[in-house]
């Protein structure tokens, strides 16, 4: 069973508005076969028949829209993707190894004029570089496209999902970091806060077989926002279970602030947790008083999270055990 970690980043509790996290893990044994990645992005089994049977329930890398950016050091790349330009931040560890995890982080609604280069910014203020080093993960935070609403604009991802740019996205990504670096696609994990946490929902739902688990803090489902005529983050049943982990806030874990909002982050996550039980996921629901707000706990076991799981293995929380958080912390389900 894979050991929980813990991440060497000093934590702070984190005032995060609408951005996410996503973060990578270290390589410490997993049980169980991995589907490992060849210089040409070819999925590749261990030897053995139930290796190649559990890889070929990954999804299969999506051809590329246009032309793949260099993914093979970090920086930040501009390309088009479903025939838009489009950015993105890698982070790769400094000496690269085999079977790397590959972790996306997809930030929230963020200010362009403040702002201009959302990924860049996540990169430097968590410090993914030193985190990609110290746990041999590929990190990609990709940058959501900008919104314009009523004189304001800001980045926001298409949780209505008025177009499939930003699901070709993922997609278009995913299989240029398959093509160009050795990751583990059995590792790929996906975290989310707020606006992020929102668009990791409709990840899940669109594109369940590419991710071995989620995290979402301040996230859910089905949220109801006048600007669209749809509801967001509209949840769907994935091809594949994964596991969950739900973290939320209390009543003021809303958005916009104050006695005027929009988003009751509290009540969607309520609504996605009995979706996904429903569904037959492994959840594990957790409860703070801090708002709209990561405390230190909540980051350290998300942390935990993404890095503890691989596709198609058992959550190591699905036997109810959750340390130290049990006090704030249960398993709502141990899945299927």
């Amino acid at each position: 069973m894979t050991c929980r970690t813990t991440p060497l980043l000093p934590l702070k509790t984190v005032s995060l508005v609408l951005w996410v996290t996503v973060l990578g893990c270290s390589s410490g044994e997993v049980d169980g076969p991995r589907n490992k990645v060849s210089d040409s992005g070819e999925t590749m089994g261990d030897g053995d028949e139930e290796a190649e049977d559990e890889a070929a329930a990954v999804r299969p890398l999506a051809e590329v829209s246009g032309v793949c950016p260099d993914l093979s050091a970090t920086g930040f790349v501009t390309f088009e993707s479903a025939g838009e330009e489009r950015n993105a931040s890698i982070v790769v560890p400094s000496v690269p190894s085999d079977d790397m995890p590959l972790v996306f982080f997809f930030h929230g609604l963020m200010d362009p004029g403040s702002t201009p280069e959302p990924t860049e910014y996540m990169v430097r203020g968590l410090e993914l570089q030193r985190l990609a080093n110290a746990h041999n993960a590929v990190v990609v935070v990709p940058e959501a496209p900008i919104y314009a609403l009523a004189g304001f604009s800001f980045f926001l991802w298409d949780i209505a999902l008025e177009t499939d740019a930003d699901l070709v996205l993922f997609d278009d990504l995913r299989t240029c970091v398959a093509e160009q670096l050795p990751v583990d696609l059995r590792r790929t994990t996906a975290w989310g806060f707020s606006g992020g946490a929102l668009w990791t929902t409709v990840m899940a739902s669109q594109r369940g077989d590419a991710f071995a688990a989620i995290v979402e803090a301040s996230g859910g489902s089905d949220i109801s926002v006048p600007i669209w005529s749809e509801l967001g983050a509209r949840y769907e049943t994935p091809t594949h279970p994964m596991p969950a982990l739900l973290i939320s806030g209390g009543a003021s874990d809303t958005w916009p602030q104050g006695s005027f909002s929009l988003v009751d982050f509290e009540t969607a996550t309520d609504n996605l947790e009995q979706q996904l039980i429903d569904d037959g996921h492994t959840v594990v629901s957790c409860h703070h008083t801090a708002g709209h707000t990561l405390p230190n706990q909540a980051y350290t076991l998300s942390i935990d999270w993404v890095l503890a799981h691989e596709y198609g293995m058992p959550s190591p929380w699905a036997d109810g055990d959750l340390g130290t958080h049990d006090d704030w912390c249960a398993l709502m389900s141990a899945g299927g």
